[in-house]
């Protein structure tokens, strides 16, 4: 089953079901994606919703200088950000040495578009080239030429793991989310808003969840009592002595039990979601959890981090124990005054931690259908760990319900966890246990006792240890969490249009068309498996900006009642955030023995995001990643749009067949449709991915960090057939219909600037601890690897010298264009 509960490290676990999320633009699992390239829009509500060439136009119609104020656009500020342009119709000093630009006569063209919207997107292309890109060869390093001016203009602030083009769209979305909760209630018509008593008061719960986060003084005040009191729920449910009373005692489950309704991951993770091979029903799945306290089981390994774990942990709940009521958590000390923690009983609950890490699979078995789909019984699934109740947790959460199959993830990971739990003491699983809560819930207060874990994390992502990202971020990203679709409705009413929606829909079709162009043209396929793949590309399912079922955000009086059970108050922030846990795991459980919802969404409409979700057969867009640097302005050039968001598209579209969405049909479900000759062709092909992703390494102070490429092999395959399918999608739209050129650019094609649109994407760059923590445990490979053509000793090193490096060195269009020496790719499979 593909497993939606994502155990975010230091925040809050959402129980939604992701279905398969491409964490496209996130450099840091516990924090939000930055969003739009761009000022937040201001002005009334009506024209928010209009391009930003329209406004633009308009504005300067009104004061009665447009045609002045485009002249000297052009003419001023076009220059000025072009100083190492040698003059118009040039040839770039690649094409010298490797050829003349193609013939292609749509290539040469000189028309421009001289609309305000081009002249600022040709000013930000300009603006991220390296300033000596003419001295540059694309074909030996094309992530310097296109990404030295952004680095040069962007330093990674010090509440920030990394800085990228993506990021920077995030933090622009969040502006505009920050300017609607900070505002009074809209009161103009626009394209949802009604002025109804429904839409007033869904507004008024998104601005009290805004403000009880933003009221510091008030958290301080509180301190970590809301904190304690779940502890002392937890001591009550499992405390350190076992019942006498009864020789039976599955306080252990009851305390997982526990966990699981605050939204805390324990020693299993218990969900309920899609069953792969029948995709139409809701099943539960039982397995390993995402992670265990550290990021992943290699952090074990590291004596100085387990250190600083070690002594994170003692000084948060040594804190805690001073903090709490007499009779709270005294079985963490084993001192007179029951203030301090034993040292010896913090080396054993990272010990636990560590055996119970070793024994879970790899994040790429985890991620890995043909391993993880393991359907038993409940009595064979209760049999391979008698310390837990499986039946017990469903008769709390889904009563009455009884599983004819359950999904377990890993038998072997269950049954190693038995011997584990029975082999350590009481006391050491109620730390662990106690920890899990503390770790989850220590961001929803604001205390002293709790800050040693705020520096960990900093520490983990290379950032000074007191540095907090600004109180207004964490907010609208918390707000935007719990009340993630009304939060979606009033930010696509302020940021989304028709316009883009619609430009959307067509990049898409194209793509999904010309992938079945590539599929039929895949002589390594049988023809009875090309044409299922063909009618599976065919069948998916595309949802673009914003969902109007499950729910309709369009719908107030929908969301009014959706959120019906939530309550929220602006002054009780913790309260606010555990009542909409709370729902969130009813909502999750109440699908058992239901249809599955193929309505619903993953992810919020503002989120800077997409994914490919196997069993739904469906590709998901949100409004919050359909923005510039992604995603254009529609009157502006196609192969920008093509370029960056086509190439976004085109990835999440491979994803059908990738080395995990192969095994799913047209019709979603995990079956063996494919034939053993055309799967020897896919793995041979894919095994050049593997050899060629994990020959890639990163330097770090600790020496050359390799990609792992089984993990990161799905993504990659992503990127390169997403890649080209989105180019030979623009090529024909623009054999149709001709694209203007765009000012200051004449001396690149067309098809060059295509691929400055795609690079320009992941222009970005990250601390060296974060790099590390994703190489652990991200199936993306680092972003430099998505548009990095040749070696450079400061970035990464490989075992080939002089050879193309990553997603452009995959692409035959991409050497094409920029003429290199050598046009085949060296990993094709599309």
């Amino acid at each position: 089953m593909t497993n939606g509960v994502l155990e975010l490290q230091g925040s809050l676990v959402s129980t939604k079901h992701l279905a398969r999320a491409d964490d496209m633009a996130s450099n840091n699992r516990t924090e939000r994606t930055p969003l739009l390239n761009g000022d937040a829009p201001t002005g009334d509500r009506s024209e928010a919703r209009e391009s930003f060439g329209t406004r633009m136009k308009r504005f300067l119609q009104r004061n009665g200088v447009y045609l002045i104020i485009i002249l000297l656009l052009i003419l001023v500020l076009v220059p000025l950000l072009v100083q190492t342009i040698r003059g118009s119709g040039k040839k770039h000093k690649h094409h010298d040495s490797h050829g003349e630009k193609p013939s292609d006569p749509h290539s040469n063209s000189t028309e421009l578009c001289t609309s305000a919207a081009c002249v600022l997107a040709s000013a930000n292309i300009l603006r991220s080239l390296s300033p000596s890109y003419e001295k540059l060869d694309p074909c030996d390093d094309f992530r310097t030429y296109v990404c030295a001016g952004f680095d040069a203009a962007h330093e990674i602030r010090e509440d920030q793991a990394g800085v990228g083009n993506l990021q920077i769209m995030n933090e622009n979305n969040q502006l505009i989310l920050k300017h609607i909760l900070e505002s009074p209630a809209p009161k103009d018509t626009s394209l949802f808003w009604t002025a109804a008593n429904p839409d007033l008061e869904i507004f008024d719960k998104l601005q009290d969840g805004y403000n009880a986060c933003m009221n510091e003084s008030l958290l301080a005040s509180i301190g970590s009592e809301p904190l304690l009191d779940l502890l002392l729920q937890l001591d009550k449910i499992y405390p350190t002595e076992k019942s006498k009373k009864n020789k039976d005692d599955n306080s252990l489950t009851k305390a997982i039990e526990f966990l699981m309704s605050i939204g805390v991951g324990g020693p299993v993770s218990i969900d309920v979601g899609a069953d792969d091979k029948d995709p139409d029903t809701n099943v539960i799945s039982v397995g390993a959890p995402y992670s265990f306290g550290l990021p992943s089981k290699q952090y074990y390994e590291r004596a100085e981090i387990v250190e600083s774990y070690k002594e994170t942990i003692g000084s948060v709940l040594e804190a805690l124990l001073k903090e709490a009521k007499p009779d709270a958590l005294l079985f963490m000390s084993d001192n007179q005054d029951m203030t301090v923690l034993s040292k010896d009983l913090v080396d054993s609950l990272v010990a636990l931690e560590k055996s119970m890490a070793n024994v879970a699979p790899d994040p790429e078995d985890a991620a890995d259908v043909t391993k993880y789909y393991n359907p038993r019984t409940l009595k064979e699934t209760e049999a391979y760990n008698s310390e837990i109740s499986v039946k017990q947790i469903l008769d709390t959460f889904a009563s009455g319900y009884t599983p004819s199959k359950i999904i377990v993830g890993s038998p072997d990971y269950l049954k190693a966890l038995e011997k584990i739990l029975k082999s350590s003491s009481r006391k050491i699983i109620k730390t662990y246990l106690v920890w899990k809560v503390v770790q989850s819930w220590a961001g929803a207060v604001e205390d002293p006792a709790v800050q040693p874990l705020l520096r960990f994390r900093n520490k983990l992502r290379g950032q000074a240890p007191d540095v907090k990202q600004e109180r207004w971020r964490t907010c609208v990203s918390s707000v935007g969490n719990d009340l993630e679709w009304i939060m979606s409705r009033f930010f696509v009413e302020r940021a989304f249009s028709k316009e883009a929606k619609d430009l959307g829909d067509q990049i898409i079709l194209d793509i999904k068309d010309e992938f079945s162009i590539k599929l039929n043209e895949s002589e390594w396929m049988t023809e009875s498996v090309r044409q299922l793949a063909i009618e599976k590309v065919h069948l998916i399912r595309q949802k673009i900006g914003y969902p109007t079922q499950s729910p309709d955000i369009t719908n107030a009086g929908e969301l009014q009642e959706y959120y019906g059970n939530v309550s929220i108050s602006a002054t009780t922030f913790f309260e606010n955030k555990l009542s909409v846990v709370r729902q969130d795991v009813r909502e999750s459980w109440a699908q058992v023995g239901k249809p599955v919802d193929k309505d619903e969404w993953g992810m919020s409409a503002q989120t800077v995001n997409a994914y490919y979700n196997p069993p739904g057969n469906e590709i998901v867009f949100p409004a919050g990643i359909m923005q510039a640097p992604v995603f254009y302005d529609p009157s502006i050039p196609k192969y920008l749009s093509y370029g960056a968001f086509g190439a976004v598209a085109g990835h999440e579209l491979s994803h059908a067949f990738d080395s995990s969405g192969r095994n799913y049909d047209q019709n979603g479900n995990y079956t063996d449709w494919w034939d053993n000759s055309t799967i020897q062709a896919f793995k041979t092909k894919t095994d050049c991915f593997v050899e060629q992703y994990h020959n890639y390494t990163v330097p770090t102070k600790n020496g050359p960090l390799p990609i792992n490429g089984k993990l990161t092999l799905g993504e990659n395959i992503a990127d390169a057939g997403g890649l080209t399918a989105a180019y030979q999608s623009w090529k024909r739209r623009d054999d149709e219909k001709a694209d203007l050129m765009l000012p200051g650019l004449d001396h690149f094609t067309k098809e060059q600037i295509f691929f400055l649109a795609y690079g320009q994407t992941w222009c970005g760059k990250m601390r060296e601890e974060q790099v590390v923590q994703r190489i652990y445990t991200d199936p993306h490979s680092p972003d430099i690897f998505r548009i990095k053509v040749y070696l450079s000793p400061n970035i990464c090193q490989d075992s080939g010298a002089n050879d193309m490096q990553g997603t452009t060195a995959n692409s035959r269009e991409f050497r094409e264009a920029f003429s290199c020496p050598v046009k085949e790719p060296t990993c094709e499979l599309w």
